[in-house]
């Protein structure tokens, strides 16, 4: 016996402790909604249902939410009629009544079996209702030939009609049909307050007139037997049925569910390449290649080649590639020393040399121009020379600006190739300002990308890799082109512009 209760103590305490943490955890619900039908009638001193206007009727709406999964709240509008008829009228003072009743309700509800476990949903509810409320009813007689008589139902129709206030009692059992609809069963008893509320069936207890009236001790109570069909609102993707149908152990079960399906954590590593198999994305990939951290094979350079089979695992970007993720780029062609004579031929054949009035300023000059290793736009310490020699003459003559258009060959797409051109322009500036102090705002920034190239070539050019200088006349400063840095060199600093 004492390890039962034991046992038992101990299952109480497991299920209170349940039901605290689902109440923090309690999900967004409906709210349901319904319209309902069926049997008024006054329980009273008349039998019910006969005489004037046939059987009693009423109908109603209400919207419901819950509180818990046990406790709910209800607002009820009803509108109704009830009819009686005197069993013996020998002694009475009307044969029929009819009795009209209107009432709004607020309701408290317990739902009674929503204590087991055992189901998500529950199939069926029963349920008790208890509220209180205000109602308004008249009633109407048909008295007989007795002047007496007369003046009697004159007097219930005439007392009646008044607002009241009522409790309500009832219960009911109710049925899902689906997630959104259920239909219910249902019977309410409402006892009004007040001096009146013995005038529901067109008798009190009292002998009005001197007539002998059969004395009742009893007040009316207006019952209400009806069908309810109801309907939760909401979006079912997002709040659950109303908690009355709910299992209030569902998100205990739902989460210990989950946990029960998620995968068995493996610690073997398969492949061998530091990643497990429970996170690895990749299990086969061969041991000792290069993976990131789901297990996957590196492609560092994205040429589509992984590392591990890559000849190149940095291949440098704007060029294709081959099989084994080594980018094809063209051989630079070889320029002799008789190339290098016919350009400097050509330039001499186009120089003149004006002077602007007598002050001797030059307006047109020929500037030597400098050059860059493959990709790159750092000023190799070989052109230093040529800088000096562009500085001695913008210092010898400062009225004149100089346009600095920088060059690049024809081995990358034309959006890098701009980019490039205009970070060689750029790097000359720097030097000319930070290193020789020419202003800036003498330096005017001009950029062709590969589309002035001094060699007929498609690959790669050590004379196309170019920046030259000219007198400026009618240049404007060109703005950085769109996209990506391109090219290596040094961050530009100081007063050059546009970084």
């Amino acid at each position: 016996m004492k390890r039962f209760l034991t046992r038992t103590f101990v299952l109480l305490f497991a299920m209170s402790f349940s039901l605290l943490s689902t109440a923090q955890m309690t999900p967004k619900d409906m709210i349901e909604v319904g319209v309902n039908g069926g049997l008024m009638f006054v329980a009273g001193d008349v039998s019910a249902n006969t005489g004037l206007g046939g059987a009693g009727y009423g109908f109603g709406i209400h919207a419901r939410k819950a509180l818990d999964h046990i406790f709910s709240i209800r607002v009820d509008a009803e509108l109704g009629q009830a009819t009686g008829e005197q069993d013996n009228t020998i002694n009475g003072v009307f044969k029929s009544y009819e009795t009209k009743w209107v009432a709004g309700t607020v309701n408290g509800i317990i739902v009674v079996n929503n204590m087991r476990f055992d189901k998500p949903h529950r199939k069926v509810n029963l349920y008790l209702v208890l509220g209180a409320g205000a109602n308004k009813y008249s009633t109407t007689t048909a008295p007989n030939d007795t002047p007496a008589a007369k003046v009697y139902s004159k007097s219930i129709e005439d007392r009646t009609g008044k607002l009241l206030a009522h409790a309500n009692a009832g219960a009911g059992i109710a049925f899902r049909i689906s997630p959104k609809f259920n239909i219910a069963l249902e019977h309410n008893v409402k006892m009004a307050m007040g001096g009146t509320i013995d005038l529901m069936d067109g008798r009190e207890n009292f002998n009005p007139g001197g007539i002998d009236v059969d004395r009742t001790p009893y007040r009316d109570l207006m019952n209400y037997t009806h069908v309810r069909l109801n309907f939760n609102l909401g979006d079912k993707d997002k709040k659950v049925e109303p908690l009355y149908w709910v299992n209030p152990l569902t998100p205990v079960i739902n989460d210990i569910a989950e946990l029960k399906a998620r995968p068995v954590l493996d610690m073997a590593d398969d492949d061998n390449d530091g990643v497990f198999n429970s996170f690895d994305k990749e299990d086969e990939t061969p041991e000792g290649a290069p993976v990131n951290a789901a297990g996957v094979a590196l492609d560092s350079d994205g040429d589509g080649v992984k590392d591990y089979m890559d000849k190149e695992p940095f291949s440098p970007p704007g060029f294709k590639i081959n099989g084994e993720g080594v980018a094809m780029i063209p051989p630079e062609p070889k320029v002799t020393e008789d190339d290098v004579n016919k350009i400097v031929a050509a330039k001499l054949a186009d120089f003149k040399t004006t002077f602007k009035g007598n002050k001797g300023t030059l307006t047109d000059w020929f500037l030597p121009m400098i050059h860059y290793n493959f990709n790159h736009y750092d000023i190799r310490k070989e052109e230093y020379g040529k800088l000096y020699q562009v500085a001695t003459v913008m210092k010898n003559n400062p009225d004149i600006r100089i346009a600095v258009v920088g060059h690049t060959d024809k081995t990358a797409k034309d959006s890098y190739n701009n980019v490039l051109s205009y970070n060689r322009a750029m790097a000359a500036i720097q030097h000319l300002v930070n290193v020789h102090g020419i202003d800036r705002s003498r330096l005017v920034l001009n950029y062709g990308g590969e589309g002035a190239t001094l060699i007929p070539t498609d690959g790669r050019s050590f004379m196309n890799r170019r920046v030259e200088f000219k007198v400026a006349t009618v240049e404007t400063e060109m703005g950085r082109p769109d996209g990506p840095n391109a090219g290596k060199g040094p961050k530009f600093s100081g007063n050059t512009g546009g970084y």
